[in-house]
């Protein structure tokens, strides 16, 4: 960053804290896209969805095997801060093929749904609101910021019989702090944001940190982190892991934070635990 736009930044914080903690909080919650993965887009056939939600529509699809008889049991993937339902599609065909229904969705804020802000109690929101629509799901696939929504969506009722996280921030203001950091502002002009936010939704943060809401997951946990992520650092995947009464940690090296999300190896394991429950011990991968 120019050091002159820092020094401004950091001005601003310590002297006009309240205007700067509230333009911190618009900059956070304002997603901005991701480069593409490269994730190959999914053979199987697609039916778009839009369902109303807040003031605008979530946007989505489902993809269904090509099988007579029972409903298919329902795969839904959760794609990451600034991503879209494009960020998951290594998924959907072996998972199509292997006789789940896939559903994709774009969170509030991303992809083709509504809304120019967003934040993780509204995208919890829209997933229990999804959750009636198309649920309750044989599996949830999450990849980063999807882990923590996920979480909180099943802690106020959502039901999966399995979820897989990959790279899953432990905590949003640990990720949020280092931001503030780099750019200039003061930590106490930061802190400030974090407090009346939640004060204002009506949430203390240490009861929506991911570790916490998981050790009452019910269900499976799988988790798989690279050691080398540097947006998410990988220790916050092991605590999430490791918290879970049925967890399990498995450990790339060399994918980082996006590569996870189309790497042959990641999809087969992720694959494997959707299909049949596999849970390893802690391991390395790739």
């Amino acid at each position: 960053m120019n050091p002159l736009v820092r020094a401004a930044i950091a001005a601003y914080g310590t002297l006009a804290p309240n205007r700067a903690a509230h333009w911190f909080e618009k900059v956070l919650l304002t997603p901005r896209p991701v480069r593409s993965n490269s994730a190959p887009k999914p053979v199987a056939p697609a039916l778009a969805w839009r369902l109303p939600y807040g003031g605008g529509d979530l946007a989505g699809a489902t993809y269904d095997p090509d099988w007579s008889g029972e409903v298919a049991p329902t795969a839904l993937l959760l794609h990451g801060w600034g991503g879209s339902s494009a960020s998951l599609g290594a998924f959907v065909d072996p998972l199509v093929e292997a006789g789940y229904r896939v559903l994709t969705c774009d969170l509030p804020a991303h992809g083709r749904s509504d809304g120019q802000r967003t934040n993780i109690i509204e995208a919890a929101g829209a997933v229990l609101e999804i959750g009636r629509g198309f649920g309750p799901f044989a599996a949830i696939v999450t990849h980063s910021f999807g882990g923590p929504v996920a979480a909180l969506a099943i802690t106020r009722g959502l039901v999966a019989d399995r979820v897989a996280m990959l790279a899953p921030p432990r905590s949003i203001p640990a990720l949020s702090f280092p931001i503030a950091a780099a750019i200039g502002l003061p930590r106490r002009t930061a802190d400030l944001m974090f407090r009346r936010f939640a004060q204002r939704l009506g949430f203390a943060w240490k009861d929506i940190e991911t570790d916490h809401m998981v050790r009452r997951l019910g269900a499976p946990l799988l988790v798989i982190h690279d050691e080398e992520d540097p947006k998410v650092p990988w220790s916050h995947g092991a605590q999430i892991a490791r918290a879970a009464p049925a967890g399990r940690l498995l450990t790339t090296n060399g994918l980082g934070h996006r590569d996870v999300l189309t790497d042959p190896g990641v999809v087969q394991h992720v694959l494997l635990f959707v299909t049949n429950g596999r849970l390893d011990a802690e391991r390395r991968i790739a």
